[in-house]
């Protein structure tokens, strides 16, 4: 049996210059993938009028999904995964690279199981 493993990152009082840059959104995820030893397939990206953007990539082992409010300073990522990343640090390691990549005020972290 499968056991799906979801990690929800909050990102708030981010930089919204950083929030609404399409590369360093998409340089963050790859990031989150190396942390997590996973196996990336594809990638899809939106860009949103006036700004804001969403890039889902998906995974050998489930999808990685990140949206951007530049206008909040805020951001939602969330991993889906049928096993466990591969790094036990793996949630506080990404809360800290967020924390740094957006620079974030703060950065919350879900596990559910």
């Amino acid at each position: 049996m499968h056991r799906n493993l979801v990690h929800v990152f909050d990102v708030t009082g981010a930089d919204p210059r950083l929030l609404d840059d399409e590369a360093t959104v998409r340089a963050s995820l790859d990031a989150v993938v190396r942390l997590a030893g996973m196996t990336p397939l594809g990638e899809v990206a939106h860009r949103f009028e006036p700004q804001g953007t969403s890039v889902a990539i998906l995974l050998a082992e489930s999808h990685l999904a990140v949206h951007t409010w530049p206008e909040h300073g805020a951001a939602y990522v969330t991993l889906t995964t049928c096993r466990a990343p591969s790094s036990p640090t793996f949630a506080d390691d990404v809360r800290a690279l967020l924390g740094d990549v957006f620079a974030a005020g703060d950065v919350a972290v879900r596990s559910l199981v």
